[in-house]
């Protein structure tokens, strides 16, 4: 069985501080950038949206999108998410309803909600509650009223204590509320709000919306998953170690939500082996002696471990409670089914320096580089590093 088909679903000091940029990009592709290589080396990484690049409009991405069952297409579904923190008029709406999604008019959105019964215009309490707590006390001191508690409390003491009459005359705006048929809709398809929030791979709304509505059907989660693994065998193929690492970790905190900590652990792990595997995207043997530049000693590495990872590890370890020596073993089962074209440490020197990054101990961990550099010379004797 291949490492491939294993994976089913069931602060420091300045001079070791090293960069978090890696829980985002792969270390081997932060290299690759740093190292000035020659623009006739290919790095690919993820695609991020230009400023320039063309906007498409709603109405044309809704040609190729499915409505829902209660006939909204996931920008609509969208708005009925935020409804509750807009007024019926007078708002200031944020750029990403345009940038992002092609949403041009969110007002008219929210007026058609309106008249079609997933919205409906909000009461006093919901008035009140979309105020800060700095407002809500200064209304309860000018009314000789406490102003200690929780925001809860305090609306309650504000809605109790002064009369209506006031309170409205106070509170004139009002917000949009959703009713029993907005939020019926809003949770059949929790897709929409959750990878809003949440960026994996090139998933938004719009493509998202295509993924969840072709067969076979299942909770959108479980589509997520088997997108992102498809998504990561690919980048693998493709010999994009970065973006496959990348895809990795967004399924370990796919895995971290579900609260999973033993899965979690065991893709931790291969984030930890190809983050200090010396590979970054587009990875080609014949310029190693360009990417090895950067791979010695550790005080100027980047092959190393993002602190976010490390912590990750840590936290798992002390949820489930694991000693170091189990700990190792548990990764280590992990690690000992993966394959690399390049690796700069054993499985068994990738966990020790996770515990050594954790316990910031810089004299092992430069040991441990100054080791694992002798090895690589005898490997490539010829390569400089």
């Amino acid at each position: 069985m291949s490492f491939l088909d294993f994976f089913r679903r069931k602060p420091k000091s300045a001079e070791n501080k090293k960069s978090s940029a890696q829980d985002i990009v792969s270390a081997g592709a932060a290299k690759q950038s740093k190292a000035n290589i020659s623009s006739f080396i290919k790095v690919t990484t993820e695609i991020i949206p230009s400023p320039a690049e063309e906007i498409v409009p709603a109405e044309k991405r809704m040609q190729n999108a499915i409505a829902s069952k209660h006939g909204l297409y996931p920008h609509e579904v969208l708005v009925l998410d935020y409804a509750r923190s807009y007024y019926t008029e007078g708002n200031s709406f944020q750029g990403f309803w345009w940038y992002r999604y092609g949403v041009r008019d969110v007002d008219k959105c929210l007026h058609s909600l309106l008249e079609r019964g997933f919205l409906q215009v909000g009461d006093l309490q919901s008035a009140i509650a979309l105020e800060n707590a700095t407002v809500l006390k200064e209304e309860l001191k000018k009314h000789g009223l406490k102003v200690s508690g929780k925001k809860d409390e305090l609306i309650q003491r504000l809605i109790s204590e002064v009369s209506n009459e006031e309170l409205n005359s106070r509170f004139a705006k009002r917000t949009y509320q959703l009713t029993e048929l907005g939020k019926q809709a809003l949770e059949e398809e929790g897709y929409v709000p959750y990878i809003h929030r949440h960026t994996l791979e090139d998933l938004d709304i719009w493509s998202l919306n295509r993924v969840i509505h072709e067969p076979p059907y299942m909770p959108y989660r479980d589509k997520i998953w088997g997108y992102l693994n498809k998504r990561s065998m690919d980048h693998f193929a493709a010999r994009d170690f970065g973006l496959y690492r990348n895809c990795r970790h967004h399924m370990l905190t796919f895995l971290m939500e579900e609260k999973k900590i033993k899965d979690a652990l065991g893709m931790l792990s291969e984030v930890v082996f190809y983050d200090l595997s010396g590979l970054g995207n587009g990875y080609d043997p014949q310029f190693i002696d360009i990417y090895a530049q950067n791979f010695f000693p550790y005080k100027d590495s980047t092959v190393t471990m993002a602190p976010g990872i490390t912590s990750a590890v840590i936290h798992c370890q002390k949820e489930l409670n694991l000693s170091d020596e189990e700990l190792k073993e548990t990764m280590l089962d992990r690690m000992n089914r993966l394959s690399a074209p390049l690796h700069l440490f054993t499985p068994e020197e990738c966990v020790d320096i996770v515990l050594m990054e954790s316990r910031e101990d810089t004299e092992a961990l430069t040991k441990i580089y100054a080791k694992a550099k002798r090895r690589f010379k005898q490997k490539f004797p010829d390569i400089k590093c």
